[in-house]
């Protein structure tokens, strides 16, 4: 009955338009489309060529929205819930339906995040972000993959051509986000943000998310969420994205995609491991790449399945990559002990834990390895080992994670110390 429902109401939907000057109805008329703003923004980058928007808007909610006949820059008026506690934030939806042109995106946060995250409405000014990415942005087009059928694994993405390695094969931004913990409001005003959420995106993207997958019972869109969503940071709060399309690939324990994501944009792009064939299955892991099968095995029930990947599937490929997996987490732990922090056997564990990564096809991994041994040097006085391998985990990061992804933010931070102790 609830999916009935919400279908109903999908397919009834709103006549989404974001409010112009020049066609304001009658009940808008009075709508501040320039309200006072209080915070820094420049998220077009130090490149962009127009006027500087140096202040953000002041949080908006329910209430605000009403009294100040504005909830600039968003599409509806917030809907919000009361937390149970009295000093704990209201939680409201925010809805936008022109997101890099005419995507929708619905955001169920705080005010002051929702505030504070505005800059993610913002088009990057390409210049910039190429400067920044130390790349260009090369987008596959036509996509060189469909959605299919693969009866007993469900939908899945087949490549319909051949697919070179480093290729983006798809660029995509969050339809809804949700803050990561729930649990100062009631789960039913949760599950009606949700509903509301979704009601107020384009028609064609709220039918489009009812068709993923879902798999541990309860309302279904939260069902879909749970199911399908990726970790994403919003102002520094947790908070889970769903990507549409890129929740169509299923997982693989050695996959043959990557996914790379832009906490400023909060773009995730789509990435080739390696060369892949025509009518090959695209995949790639939910989980950390460099898991045994058992703990892999027990996390990955979570999504109601079993893998069946090719390395799951063959215990004697399974015992040798356990035996791999197994030996690279001895090795770093071994980096730990003050005894072995000695030039010779940090060098001889450096190669042996490259090797078997390589062999183990764990190349997105290899950035944090780099960060560890960058320390490790560091900590030994051998700064220019230390640097060496600082780089070298800001390039891997950077390419694996993201220009500006959280973990090469926070290696290129600690390059940028070690080059100050040289500089003193």
């Amino acid at each position: 009955m609830r999916y009935y429902i919400l279908t109903l109401a999908l397919r009834l939907g709103f006549v989404a338009a974001e409010a112009q000057k020049a066609e304001v109805p009658d009940w808008l008329k009075d709508y501040n489309f320039d309200p006072p703003s209080v915070c820094n923004s420049d998220p077009a980058g130090p490149l962009n060529p127009r006027e500087p928007r140096l202040t953000c808007p002041l949080p908006v909610d329910d209430e605000t929205a009403f009294e100040k006949r504005s909830w600039y820059p968003w599409t509806y008026p917030p809907m919000c819930v009361e937390a149970e506690k009295a000093t704990d934030p209201k939680l409201c939806v925010y809805t936008y339906i022109k997101l890099r042109g005419d995507t929708g995106i619905s955001i169920i946060t705080t005010p002051q995040t929702a505030s504070a995250g505005i800059d993610i409405l913002e088009d990057l000014d390409p210049r910039w972000e190429e400067w920044a990415r130390g790349i260009p942005m090369t987008v596959s087009d036509p996509p060189p993959f469909e959605v299919v059928d693969l009866k007993d694994k469900g939908m899945g993405v087949i490549a319909n051509r051949t697919i070179r390695k480093d290729e983006i094969i798809m660029l995509r931004y969050p339809t809804i986000i949700r803050i990561l913990d729930p649990r100062p409001w009631k789960p039913q005003d949760v599950m009606r943000l949700l509903h509301r959420a979704t009601v107020q995106l384009p028609k064609n993207q709220g039918l489009q998310m009812l068709n993923l997958a879902h798999s541990k019972g309860g309302y279904i869109i939260d069902d879909i969420i749970n199911t399908n969503a990726f970790g994403v940071l919003l102002d520094d709060v947790d908070h889970s994205g769903l990507y549409l399309d890129v929740s169509r690939l299923n997982h693989a324990c050695k996959p043959n995609m990557f996914s790379r994501f832009s906490s400023t944009s909060l773009g995730m792009e789509v990435v080739a491991y390696r060369d892949i064939e025509p009518g090959e299955e695209l995949t790639f892991s939910y989980l950390p790449l460099n898991l045994l099968s058992e703990q892999r095995q027990t996390l990955i029930q979570e999504w109601g399945f079993n893998c069946s990947c090719s390395l799951c599937i063959d215990p004697k490929e399974t015992a040798i990559s356990d035996r791999r997996r197994g030996r690279i987490q001895d090795l770093l732990a071994e980096l730990d002990d003050p005894e072995v922090r000695k030039p010779e056997p940090v060098k001889k564990i450096v190669d042996e834990i490259l090797d078997l990564c390589k062999k183990e096809g764990l190349a997105a991994q290899i950035g944090d390895f780099y960060t560890i041994v960058a320390d490790v040097y560091s900590s030994i006085g051998d700064v220019e080992s230390a640097l060496r391998y600082g780089g070298l985990a800001v390039r891997e990061l950077k390419h694996y994670a993201g220009y500006d992804h959280e973990r090469t933010k926070s290696a290129t931070s600690f390059l940028e110390s070690l080059q100050r102790k040289i500089n003193v």
